[in-house]
């Protein structure tokens, strides 16, 4: 038998060189699609995330990311930057402030933390003389409004009245419990140098940083008596008006009420001097030598006739703030202020059964 003019041909090496075509692609398309997957981090207001992405600029990057900007915000690198494996992305939100200033407001988006940022973005150094509300370290928000106000010192001259000193000296030839003024008191001029705290154009405090004085006060010159006077015994009888009414007898008949008794002068604070006790004796029509005592006139009605014993008769011609239920005021003002206020001392504060005269 003869040989071929041409070597045979094994009908395996097609699917052989198929194979190894196929081992070779697989692994690269695999390889290409894994390194077309790159990892970057992105930093939204300081806060990073992680991402796998296709995205081939940054502004695809955001936006598969979900991450908004608009013109106002910041983004490094630029939206229109390639993306890169490892890539860091650095966006920065602008906030809507408003800043009012001395009554000024200024609208402004500033790309910032707190409110120290806005306050630069709007011109102002918030570590030169700033009352500012909310506090500069404050964190920025959409919609905050933030004040801010210029505080500075104020020098300030003003005249000014010096108060008069009071001087207290004692006297022994006046009665004990006596004052005698000698010498008014006037007062003295001085100019006064202020510090004057200054807010937003309103004067908030004031502080003395010197004064002179340009005229100098008198002082007021006060005797104090310290001359001691006998007291009498609390039951001793003191007449009050007529001596016909300290020694007269008490009534035969009448109806008989225990009280508590004080006493007090027309020179007492509030009860209005001796014109007051002139009126009512006109008006009550009190006998002459009979006393006046204060009531309440829910106990005793007004215009009652009644004995006070160590007293005497007396007519209900007054009342007061003090005088309440089963109590009784007797009126002492014969002898001027002196001896009034001296039986109204010595009387004090005694329980009477007195009677009511029919």
């Amino acid at each position: 038998m003869g040989k071929p003019d041409t070597p045979a041909h094994h009908p395996k090496t097609p699917l052989v060189a198929i194979a190894l075509i196929a081992a070779l692609v697989v692994p690269l398309i695999t390889t290409g699609f894994a390194w077309a997957r790159r990892g970057a981090t992105v930093f939204v207001d300081g806060d990073p995330v992680f991402v796998r992405t296709g995205a081939s600029t940054v502004a695809e990057l955001l936006d598969e990311a979900s991450v908004r900007v608009d013109a106002n915000d910041i983004v490094s690198p630029g939206l229109s930057d390639p993306v890169t494996d490892g890539i860091t992305v650095i966006v920065r939100h602008a906030r809507s402030v408003t800043i009012d200033c001395n009554g000024e407001r200024l609208a402004l988006d500033v790309v910032g933390n707190t409110v120290a940022d806005a306050l630069v973005a709007a011109g102002l150094d918030p570590s030169m003389g700033l009352d500012v509300s909310p506090e500069v370290d404050t964190p920025l928000a959409d919609g905050m409004i933030i004040t801010a106000r210029d505080v500075f010192v104020r020098l300030l001259q003003e005249e000014a009245v010096v108060p008069f000193d009071i001087l207290e000296r004692p006297d022994p030839s006046l009665r004990e419990g006596t004052r005698k003024v000698v010498a008014e008191g006037v007062p003295g001029k001085a100019v006064r140098l202020y510090e004057v705290l200054v807010v937003g154009g309103i004067e908030r405090a004031r502080y003395v940083r010197s004064e002179t004085v340009l005229v100098e006060p008198k002082a007021r010159v006060v005797l104090v008596g310290t001359k001691k006077v006998a007291r009498r015994s609390p039951g001793a009888a003191i007449a009050p008006v007529a001596p016909a009414t300290r020694s007269a007898q008490p009534p035969a008949s009448g109806t008989k009420l225990t009280v508590v008794s004080t006493a007090y002068t027309p020179w007492d604070a509030g009860c209005g001097g001796l014109r007051v006790i002139e009126r009512r004796l006109r008006i009550y029509d009190i006998p002459d030598g009979w006393g006046i005592v204060a009531v309440d006139p829910k106990v005793i009605p007004l215009g009652t006739k009644l004995y006070v014993p160590g007293y005497g008769y007396a007519v209900a011609a007054d009342t007061g703030g003090a005088i309440k239920g089963a109590r009784i005021d007797v009126c002492f003002w014969k002898g001027g202020q002196g001896a009034a206020l001296e039986a109204a001392r010595a009387w004090g504060r005694r329980t009477v059964a007195v009677v009511i005269v029919k």
